[in-house]
C-alpha cells in the first residue's frame, strides 16, 4: 500500500483529527473503487463484437420453434399409428392362434401315428413269439 503525504498547508488547516478522517476518507475510496474495477478474468468472460454476432435472433428461433412444430406428430398422426399397431397386433394374434391349432392338429397325427406303429410292432412280436 502506498503512503500518502499531505501537504503541509493542508495539515495546519485540518489539524491531525482532520487529516487523519481525510486519509480513511481517501482509503474507503481507494477500497471501493478497486472493488468495483473489472478484473483481466472479468473482460475475458465478457462476449466479444463475433460472439453476439454468432447468437441466434429472435426472428432465428421462431424460424426453428415453427420448423420443431412442423416435424412434430399431430395427435391426428398419433392415433393413426396407434389404430394401424392395433391392426398388426390382432392379425398377429390370429396368426399365433391359427400356428397353435396347426400345432395340436399335427402334435395328434403324429401320436395317432406312433400309437399305430406300436400296435403293429406289439403284433409282431406277439405273432413271432406266440406261434
Amino acid at each position: 500500500m502506498s503512503v500518502m503525504t499531505i501537504p503541509r498547508v493542508l495539515r495546519e488547516k485540518l489539524g491531525e483529527d482532520g487529516v487523519d478522517a481525510l486519509l480513511a476518507v481517501f482509503s474507503e475510496v481507494s477500497l471501493n473503487t478497486r472493488t468495483d474495477l473489472a478484473t483481466k478474468s472479468d473482460i475475458k468472460d465478457m462476449a466479444t463484437k463475433s460472439d453476439i454476432k454468432d447468437m441466434a435472433t429472435k426472428s432465428d428461433l421462431k424460424d426453428m420453434a415453427t420448423a420443431l412444430r412442423q416435424e412434430m406428430a399431430t395427435k391426428e398422426d398419433l392415433l393413426r399409428l396407434e389404430a394401424k399397431l392395433e391392426l398388426k397386433i390382432e392379425s398377429m394374434n390370429t396368426q399365433i392362434e391359427k400356428s397353435g391349432k396347426e400345432n395340436i392338429k399335427w402334435m395328434l397325427a403324429f401320436a395317432a401315428t406312433q400309437v399305430g406303429i406300436l400296435i403293429a410292432a406289439m403284433g409282431l412280436m406277439f405273432k413271432f413269439f406266440i406261434k
